[in-house]
C-alpha cells in the first residue's frame, strides 16, 4: 500500500503463475487500484486522480525529452548576446567604438560592392555592449532558402567580408531551443504542438498535487525510498516554478503555431486580411512595392532623428531595409525606449526616401491586445530586468530541464520490479532514451563550444560546430543501447564533465584568454562562460560518481544496477 496523500495506491502482489508454451513459468501483470485514505477528507474522486495521473504521465513522457533540449538550450540562450561576444572573441582583435558615421560608411561600402543587395538587408548600429557596427544581408537563393553575408569595417576603415570569422554557436543553440535539433522547416511547428501538450501536463500535474500542496510542497525525503525522493524533487520544482512554466507554454504556442490559431478567425469572422487589421498595432507593416525608379536613401542620421522624434527616449538596435535604392525604399527601425515598464520594445516604419512615417509601435499607444501580446513576449525573451533577472531565468531553465528528466525517472522507478533483476523492456527502453537524449544534448552542446573555439578564423566553422553537436548527440544515444543503462549513464556524465571542463582550457589555448586574465581585464562574457563551465563540469562529475556508487552498492533489482 503506497500513500498518495488523500488516496492509497493498492498493489495486488499476488502472482498468478502459469506456464507458457516454452515451458517457463511467468506471472500475470500486477494490478493497481486507488482507494480513499481513511481519516482524511476527500477532495477529489479517486477515479479523477487516476485519470489526471494518466494524462500527466503520458503527456510528460511524450514531450519530456524534446522539452529537455528546448529548456537546456533556452537556459543558455538567455545570455544570447554574451555568447555571441564569447564566440567572436579574438585576443589580437583591436576593438574600436564605432560611431554613426562609421555605420553610414559601412552601409555605403556594402551596398556599393554587392550587386543585388536590395532586400533583407539589416544594419546593427554600435552600442556600449557591441562596440562595432555590422551589416547582414540574407540573399534569397533559387530554392527560396537564404544565404547569409556579413559585412564589417576592417582596422583601416575598409570593407571586410570575412564571414567565417564570425561564430554561429549562439544562433545554433538558439535554434536548438525552438526546434530541438529538428529541421527548421517543421521543427518550430513540432515545438508548438509539444508546448500545447506541455501545458496540459502542467495543469494535470497541478490538479494531482493540489490537495496536498501545503503539506508536501517543501518535503524532500531522501531516505532509502529513491522514488519518494525523485517525486518530492519533481513536485517541488514543478509547483514553485509553475507560473513561469505556464507563461512559457502559452507564449511558445503563440510563437510557434500562433498563425494557425488565428486562421479560423480569418475565415469565419473577418472578411478583410487579419494581418492588415492587427499588424500595425504589433509593428507588422505590409512592405512597400518597388516602383522601379531610383531613389536616394536618407542618411542614417536622418532616419534615426525621425525615429527619436516619433518615440521619445528611443535608442535603435536594428534597421531593416527593403527595396534599397528604390523610390519606395522602406526601413523598419527597431529599438528600445525607457518606458519604465515591462514593455520597452519600439518599432518605427518609414519610407527611407521621403521620410514619411508609415507606422509607430510604442507601448504608450498600444491597445490592450498588443500590450498583452508584447508583454508575453517580453516575459519569454527576458527583455527586462537586466542581468539579475537573466540569471534567475537561467536557473529556472535548468530547473525546467531537470523537471522533464526527473519525470521520466519517476515513470521508470514506478514500474520497477523489486523482486527480480530482470526489468520490463519498456522501462529499460525509456531509461536508455532518457539518458541518451538528455545527456547527449548536454554533452553535444559542450562539444559545440569546443569546436567553435578551436576553429576560430577558419572556413566552415559554423558547419563543423553543428556537426560536433549532432555527432556527439547521436553517438550518446547509440552508446546507451550498447551498454547497460547504469554504465552508459555514468559514461555520458563523465563525458559531459570532460567536454564542459575543457571549455576554459580551450579559451586559454586558442583565444589566449585564461579565466584569471578575463577576470582581471573585466571581460565578463569570457569570465562568466568559463566560470559556469567549471561549475557545470564539477556537477557532472559528482553526478557521474553518484551513478557509479548507485550501480555498485544500490538495489540490484533495478535498471540502475550493474
Amino acid at each position: 500500500m503506497v500513500s498518495l496523500g488523500d488516496y492509497q495506491l493498492s498493489v495486488d502482489t499476488k502472482k498468478t503463475h502459469r506456464v507458457n508454451t516454452s515451458g517457463h513459468e511467468c506471472c500475470q501483470p500486477v494490478n493497481y487500484s486507488f482507494t480513499e485514505n481513511p481519516g482524511i477528507a476527500c477532495r477529489m474522486k479517486a477515479s479523477s486522480v487516476k485519470a489526471f495521473l494518466s494524462i500527466h504521465t503520458w503527456t510528460g513522457i511524450g514531450t519530456g525529452m524534446v522539452l529537455f533540449i528546448a529548456f537546456y538550450a533556452g537556459a543558455l540562450t538567455v545570455f544570447l548576446h554574451e555568447l555571441e561576444t564569447w564566440d567572436d572573441y579574438q585576443s589580437d582583435k583591436v576593438v574600436v567604438q564605432h560611431t554613426l558615421a562609421d555605420s553610414q560608411r559601412l552601409l555605403d561600402l556594402a551596398v556599393a560592392n554587392t550587386p543585388g543587395m536590395d532586400d533583407n538587408l539589416r544594419l546593427y548600429p554600435a552600442d556600449t555592449e557591441h562596440p562595432t557596427t555590422s551589416v547582414i544581408w540574407y540573399q534569397r537563393l533559387e530554392d527560396r532558402s537564404f544565404k547569409r553575408h556579413d559585412f564589417n569595417l576592417d582596422q583601416n576603415g575598409g570593407l571586410s567580408t570575412a564571414e567565417h570569422q564570425h561564430g554561429e554557436l549562439a544562433q545554433f543553440i538558439y535554434r536548438l531551443h525552438y526546434t530541438a535539433g529538428l529541421p527548421r522547416s517543421f521543427g518550430i511547428y513540432v515545438l508548438g504542438i509539444v508546448s500545447l501538450i506541455y501545458g496540459l501536463a502542467l495543469i494535470s500535474g497541478l490538479l494531482i498535487f493540489l490537495p496536498n500542496l501545503m503539506r508536501d510542497l517543501f518535503s524532500l525525503r531522501s531516505g532509502k525510498n529513491k522514488k519518494r525522493f525523485w517525486l518530492d524533487s519533481h513536485n517541488a520544482v514543478g509547483v514553485i516554478s509553475l507560473p513561469w512554466h505556464l507563461m512559457f507554454a502559452w507564449s511558445s504556442v503563440l510563437l510557434c503555431i500562433g498563425i494557425f490559431l488565428i486562421g479560423p478567425f480569418q475565415i469565419l469572422v473577418y472578411e478583410e486580411d487579419l494581418v492588415e487589421l492587427i499588424g500595425p498595432e504589433l509593428g507588422v507593416v505590409q512592405p512597400l512595392k518597388a516602383t522601379g525608379e531610383a531613389g536616394k536613401v536618407m542618411s542614417l542620421a536622418s532616419i534615426i532623428s525621425i525615429s527619436e522624434r516619433e518615440a521619445e527616449g528611443f535608442s535603435p538596435t536594428q534597421l531593416r531595409f527593403s527595396n534599397f535604392g528604390d523610390s519606395n525604399t522602406m526601413v523598419q527601425v527597431f529599438g528600445k525606449s525607457n518606458t519604465e515598464t515591462l514593455l520597452t520594445n519600439v518599432s518605427i516604419t518609414m519610407n527611407a526616401v521621403t521620410g514619411d512615417v508609415l507606422s509607430v509601435a510604442h507601448p504608450d499607444n498600444a491597445g490592450l491586445g498588443a500590450t498583452f501580446y508584447n508583454g508575453l513576449l517580453a516575459l519569454h525573451y527576458v527583455s527586462f530586468g537586466g542581468f539579475f533577472i537573466k540569471w534567475i531565468y537561467f536557473l529556472l531553465g535548468l530547473a525546467g530541464a531537470f523537471l522533464f528528466y526527473s519525470g521520466n525517472v519517476l515513470w521508470i522507478e514506478t514500474r520497477r520490479k523489486k523482486r527480480t533483476p530482470n526489468q520490463p523492456t519498456n522501462t529499460i527502453l525509456l531509461a536508455r532514451l532518457n539518458s541518451g537524449v538528455c545527456l547527449g544534448c548536454m554533452a553535444g552542446i559542450s562539444a559545440a563550444f569546443l569546436m567553435s573555439r578551436g576553429m576560430v578564423g577558419m572556413e566552415s566553422r559554423g558547419e563543423f560546430t553543428e556537426w560536433a553537436y549532432y555527432l556527439t548527440f547521436f553517438t550518446s544515444i547509440c552508446w546507451m543501447f550498447v551498454r547497460p543503462v547504469a554504465a552508459g549513464t555514468r559514461d555520458l556524465l563523465f563525458s559531459c564533465a570532460l567536454f564542459t571542463g575543457l571549455i576554459p582550457i580551450f579559451d586559454a589555448s586558442f583565444a589566449q584568454a585564461p579565466i584569471w586574465q578575463s577576470f582581471i581585464h573585466g571581460n565578463w562574457p569570457m569570465f562568466s562562460v568559463n566560470l559556469v563551465a567549471l561549475f557545470g563540469a564539477y556537477a557532472f562529475w559528482k553526478l557521474a560518481l553518484a551513478v557509479k556508487q548507485r550501480a555498485s552498492n544500490g538495489d540490484t533489482n533495478s535498471v540502475w544496477s550493474l
